[in-house]
């Protein structure tokens, strides 16, 4: 069976865990993630996880295809869009920790309608050559410590931050690039 965009990006997202974690080289990594973004189908994706274990710790090479095996219900860790657009929005779980990477690409990454799993989540935006946008309901406390060099960080946020009991920090930087950070009801446009 041919695979798909997401089922590629759901084997980036272990590798880059994994890599985190100390269970593969950087070279390693390299090579794995580059046959990932070439693989058509899902025999050729499967060799590349199955020595990994996955989110919940299990052998991600056991049991069935990772097709459709994302749900609401499983935080993601990560966004990543390498020439290309990667976007996180709607019902979704976000974890203490997300981090998104936009290189000579772009992200968004919408918590209006997403569930939390704690009351500070940190979204770590790194944009080399590309832009990240984080869109929060109005209110919402925001710590910005993204740094910029030749790019920049826009803050653009409504409401009361002092009635909120959620905090979002905000970390990472810009490279040629640019983070903006800005809040929208939920249904308004994030255009």
């Amino acid at each position: 069976m041919r695979a798909s965009d997401d089922d590629r990006e759901q084997i980036a997202t272990l590798l880059r865990q994994a890599q985190q974690e100390g269970r593969l080289t950087l070279n390693e990594f390299d090579e794995r993630i580059a046959e990932a973004y070439r693989a058509r189908t899902y025999s050729e994706l499967a060799p590349l996880i199955s020595d990994l274990p996955d989110e919940t710790g299990k052998a991600a090479g056991t049991g069935t295809s990772s097709r459709g095996s994302t749900s609401d219900s499983t935080p993601g860790r990560t966004a990543v869009g390498i020439m290309s657009y990667t976007e996180r929005a709607g019902h979704w779980r976000v974890p203490p920790r997300f981090a998104t990477f936009a290189f000579w690409g772009g992200g968004s990454i919408d918590l209006r309608e997403a569930y939390l799993d704690a009351d500070e989540v940190e979204i770590r935006c790194y944009a080399i050559m590309g832009g990240i946008e984080v869109i929060v309901p109005p209110g919402t406390r925001i710590e910005d410590r993204c740094a910029a060099i030749m790019g920049g960080v826009e803050r653009e946020v409504r409401g009361a931050a002092s009635q909120s009991e959620i905090k979002v920090l905000i970390t990472g930087f810009a490279f040629c690039g640019g983070v903006s950070i800005y809040s929208k009801e939920p249904g308004e446009r994030a255009d």
